[in-house]
């Protein structure tokens, strides 16, 4: 369901995508949600055709049976069902990366309601529509906003609305890695990295190289020390 874009053999990840990175792992939550919602509602416009099928065999009898609908209007009525218990639990895995992330440009917009451009949208499409559009080709009013703070990538987005994460301390690379996925860091074997997130659970941990070159990396590929031995 969930691929990953690690140095790891292909295949399908764990079903809450937990082997991802956080933002990696909130976009792919968010595109299952997405992607349920739409199912259900092709399920409720093929039940509201077979129920408008039922109420014509009713009113002639000749045309067809009524209960020859029923069926399938079972069937149909069991797979909503079905997919709203699958759509909580994505969502409850969505609401979890989210409460575990630094909190990020389109995290604020959702929290504090306060950008005049959303005064009026649902939360949810928000998310999805910052989520699953960078390149900026969502509403006129959301790519004016991201014109005016900085024609910058989202990343440095993030240091123009908040200050750097403080150093805790500096971790020794014990093994190469390749970071393919949207908040990953490459970095070679045996380069000493800055700690500024630890682990929380979800086998990341967030480093930096320098002022402008931050990201995720395994866990299990650094020796972490928690002490800082630069200053920051």
């Amino acid at each position: 369901m969930c691929f990953t874009g690690l140095s790891a053999p292909k295949g399908s990840g764990p079903e809450d995508c937990s082997h991802l990175p956080p933002e990696q792992r909130r976009k792919k939550l968010q595109a299952k949600v997405d992607d349920l919602n739409k199912e259900i509602q092709k399920e409720v416009d093929q039940r509201e055709a077979l129920t408008k099928m039922k109420d014509v065999y009713l009113k002639n009898p000749q045309m067809g049976d009524p209960n020859s609908v029923d069926p399938r209007l079972s069937e149909i009525s069991h797979n909503i069902e079905r997919l709203k218990l699958e759509v909580q639990k994505f969502d409850a895995w969505l609401a979890e990366v989210e409460g575990r992330l630094p909190l990020r440009n389109d995290q604020s917009k959702r929290q504090s309601g306060l950008y005049d451009t959303q005064n009026n949208a649902p939360v949810n499409n928000n998310c999805a529509q910052d989520r699953e559009s960078p390149d900026g080709s969502y509403t006129e009013e959301q790519n004016s906003e991201t014109q005016i703070k900085a024609p910058s990538t989202e990343f440095d987005d993030e240091f123009d609305e908040e200050d750097p994460l403080p150093i805790i301390g500096t971790c020794k690379v014990l093994y190469p890695f390749e970071g393919q996925n949207e908040g990953t860091m490459s970095v070679a074997e045996g380069e000493m990295l800055y700690v500024i997130e630890e682990d929380k659970g979800d086998g990341w941990t967030r480093v930096r190289r320098s002022e402008e070159e931050e990201g995720y990396v395994p866990t299990s590929y650094v020796e972490v020390f928690l002490e800082i031995t630069k200053d920051s």
